[in-house]
């Protein structure tokens, strides 16, 4: 079993101390419930062991989710101190910000007032380690986005020296029209660059040489082709409809006569008993009136739209017939083309 070093255990040992002030923290804002607090104080030594052991990522998971338990002044200047130590030098300084922003009471305790003074100068020693990127896009393209490792850059801040961790990152800019330019520069601390990327404007298409004949418009269908077929064969659909249509209508308006004859027969001077066989023969004519009025109607103008389908569709040379046929069980419309 690994002993404790003698850092490791005045890590700890000052862990147990924000551990001690967290119920005074309560004072600051709502009172939390004894399992947030205890939460808290765990945290707080998670981070403490792990800050010891050189664990930055860990100690700065640790130690965030504990300021966010109890927010207490010296949870966020050890919150701080691990983004530093673990390269994030943008949010470490937005950190210690904020907890050099805390307001303290009369009855702070010391751990608070010493929270506020130490993130105050170590802010001042860290904001020159901050390295700064100046992006500056040129030519005639319009930028769309400028992004840094994935991250939309503010147009603000293009031009203008931005704040940066150090390492290598990619940066990439895109213009409306889908061009795109990238780039990876490395930054070291204190380290400030300027790069600068260049994007075109779309070209337009060039102008025709002197004496080059000018392009040929788009040429009308030919006789033959699928755009005269398809207008023909969507015109045989409108005849065949319109034939139909018309076929129902006869047929439903002979039999809508032949019912009106016998209500006539069967009902002297219009008047029909309720149920009688001339009432029924009423129902069915009205009935089939109106069938046969839709039948004609559909008729009409599906017969309409197929002539005229079939007279503005581009010639063909191969001689189409058209022909129309009823009969006793039914109507259509036949042809070749």
């Amino acid at each position: 079993m690994r002993r404790t070093s003698g850092s490791e255990r005045r890590a700890i040992g000052r862990s147990l101390v924000f551990g001690g002030v967290l119920l005074f923290s309560a004072s600051l804002r709502a009172e939390p419930d004894d399992a947030t607090k205890n939460a808290a104080r765990e945290l707080a030594e998670r981070g403490a062991r792990a800050m010891a052991e050189n664990d930055f990522a860990a100690a700065e998971d640790a130690y965030r989710r504990a300021y966010e338990l109890v927010h207490a002044p010296t949870l966020s200047l050890r919150h701080a101190r691990a983004l530093s130590r673990a390269g994030r030098l943008v949010e470490a300084v937005e950190a210690y910000v904020r907890t050099t922003r805390f307001r303290l009471e009369s009855d702070a305790p010391a751990a608070f007032r010493d929270a506020v003074t130490d993130a105050d100068s170590e802010l001042a020693a860290l904001r020159p380690r901050v390295p700064k990127l100046v992006v500056v896009v040129k030519g005639s393209g319009a930028v769309a986005e400028v992004t840094i490792d994935g991250k939309p850059l503010a147009k603000a801040l293009i031009g203008a020296a931005a704040p940066i961790d150090p390492g290598k990152h990619e940066v990439v800019v895109r213009a409306n029209g889908g061009e795109s330019r990238s780039a990876v520069v490395e930054l070291g601390e204190g380290e400030e660059q300027r790069l600068e990327l260049e994007l075109e404007a779309a070209s337009a298409p060039a102008p025709p040489a002197p004496g080059a004949p000018s392009p040929a418009p788009p040429a009308e269908p030919r006789p033959g082709t699928s755009e005269a077929f398809n207008q023909r064969s969507w015109a045989w659909v409108a005849l065949g409809v319109g034939v139909v249509g018309a076929g129902v209508g006869v047929t439903t308006g002979v039999m809508a006569t032949a019912k009106h004859s016998n209500a006539e027969d069967a009902c002297p001077a219009g008047k029909c008993a309720s149920g009688s066989e001339g009432a029924d023969d009423v129902e069915s004519f009205r009935r089939l009136r109106t069938i046969s009025t839709i039948g004609y109607v559909v008729g009409a103008l599906g017969i309409g739209t197929g002539v005229t389908l079939w007279l503005t569709a581009p010639k063909t040379d191969s001689g189409a017939k058209v022909g129309f046929f009823f009969g006793p069980r039914g109507a259509g419309v036949s042809g070749r083309y």
